[in-house]
């Protein structure tokens, strides 16, 4: 078998009006760097995300261009020195740029990822095509992290320009998550375990869930929201919600925990919003960087917003917000993904509500969003802006998740 693989791409369809459930979401050609054949000074980086140039070096794929068009190029990258000179060939024709410093929330160049528009414009053909990516830079220096090569057809523009403006006019106020101050999350999943003595199962564990002791801790705290993990490594829900039976049997409990936190906490003023783990809740992997081939686009949005109608209907209004993980593995597994559909479903029940979907420090590729999720780790330098400015999560609002006791 030829080492070069298919990049996983997104169809770019002309597409006019309202869209039905069924059409795909106007989109970019991404040729993500995990799948492309590499040569000279240049390897995968961990966790196998983006990859790492110290020198000479090239990229190839195989790309299935969805139609025959002039394509605008963006560099989705990270780096502290300027000077990279990079050459994308793809059909009969190629275009030359140096890459300049990047800039964003980390101290760290290297993780400050940024989506930088590359000046011309490659001409493809239809159909498969390789497309080669050619980097000169220092040798011995970390000059370059690179996740991904973004193709954006020039007949699509206007349709994801309308995209983009829609999805920012669709976005709910984050006045309140502001107000806020800081609110405390919650990682506690069916691995939780206490300090001593015997772990009990997840089933016991949510139905001897001391919950006036917890909320009286979350008031100490000061915090003005909460986020809870609903689930993590393991597709466990603490409330009997149907439809996530229905996809993960035996794996939700009879006690409501969720819906008595909405209400204690809605009682004392104190925000609540849900973390899920898309990628476990969606089947999309059996472990980290492993995906399921049976899945497929459309399906793993149908099941996502099947469970959000359900939980937004019956939590409303006492459910402020979602926080998604692992969006950076769903869209390079489904890359006609249709976002719009997900984030109207985080609105069921609560047309404020809001929703972050985690690209970690890669830039975000997609506006339908209401906030950054900010996924830091440790403190940073303080935010110039509320919405943030220049890097990953341009556009959205700010905020920064950090760990107060072990790392991730």
């Amino acid at each position: 078998m030829n080492r070069r693989t298919f990049a996983k791409i997104a169809a770019a369809e002309l597409l006019a009006g309202s869209r039905s459930k069924s059409e795909t979401q106007p989109a970019i050609v991404r040729a993500y760097l995990t799948h492309a054949q590499l040569e000279g000074a240049v390897r995968p980086d961990q966790p196998n995300v983006n990859t790492r140039w110290t020198g000479l070096g090239s990229a190839t794929w195989r790309i299935d261009v969805p139609l025959a068009d002039e394509y605008e190029v963006a560099l989705c990258h990270a780096g502290a020195e300027a000077g990279a000179h990079l050459v994308l060939s793809g059909g009969k024709s190629s275009i030359e740029t140096n890459t300049r410093s990047t800039s964003g929330f980390y101290t760290d160049a290297q993780s400050n990822y940024e989506r930088v528009q590359w000046g011309g414009s490659l001409r493809l053909p239809a159909g498969p095509t390789e497309l080669r990516l050619r980097v000169s830079a220092a040798e011995g220096k970390e000059s370059l992290w690179l996740r991904s090569i973004e193709l954006i057809p020039v007949s699509a523009k206007p349709l994801l320009e309308a995209e983009d403006q829609k999805a920012r006019k669709a976005r709910a106020s984050t006045d309140w998550f502001v107000k806020s101050g800081y609110g405390v999350m919650f990682h506690w999943t069916g691995q939780s375990k206490p300090r001593s003595g015997p772990a009990k199962t997840y089933a016991d564990a949510v139905r001897d869930f001391p919950m006036k002791d917890f909320v009286e801790t979350v008031q100490e705290t000061g915090a003005g929201h909460v986020l809870l993990t609903l689930n993590h490594a393991i597709a466990h829900c603490p409330a009997p919600i149907a439809s996530w039976e229905k996809y993960h049997p035996g794996l939700t409990t009879s006690r409501d925990l969720l819906g008595e936190l909405a209400d204690a906490l809605a009682k004392i003023g104190i925000g609540f919003l849900l973390y899920i783990n898309s990628p476990r809740f969606g089947k999309l992997s059996d472990g980290p960087g492993v995906f399921s081939p049976e899945l497929t686009d459309s399906r793993y949005v149908d099941m996502h917003c099947e469970v959000l109608d359900e939980i937004g209907r019956r939590y409303g209004r006492k459910l402020d917000g979602y926080w998604f993980d692992s969006w950076y593995q769903s869209f390079e597994q489904f890359p006609k993904i249709r976002q719009d559909r997900i984030f109207e479903a985080c609105k069921t029940g609560n047309p404020e509500r809001i929703s972050a979907f985690n690209f970690w420090i890669l830039p975000v590729c997609t506006p339908w969003q209401e906030y950054w999720a900010g996924e830091v780790g440790a403190p940073g330098p303080p935010a110039t802006s509320r919405y943030i400015e220049r890097g990953a999560g341009a556009g959205l609002q700010f905020q920064s998740l950090l760990y107060l006791d072990a790392p991730w």
